[in-house]
């Protein structure tokens, strides 16, 4: 992989890793307003960017694999149903 190539991926992931704490912290002024549905949805918002980083970053790994199971966002917001 050339730098280029690298530096798009990075890119790539890190818009997508920002989008995602937006999301979160979107949810969370939701949850202190007790607004339980919106923040429902920006948590989701969230998990999807958080997705999308983590399949941006298949192509940084040199074994190519995405790490299987629950990962940490969704482990940390599970009891938001």
């Amino acid at each position: 992989m050339s730098m280029t190539e690298m530096e798009r991926a990075c890119a790539k992931a890190a818009h997508q890793h920002e989008r995602a704490a937006a999301h979160y912290r979107h949810s969370a002024r939701h949850l202190a307003k007790g607004e339980h549905t919106a923040a429902v949805k920006e948590r989701d918002l969230a998990l999807d960017h958080s997705e999308k980083a983590r399949i941006d970053e298949v192509v940084l790994r040199p074994d190519g694999k995405l790490p299987e199971g629950r990962n940490t966002a969704e482990a940390a917001w599970h009891f938001m149903g």
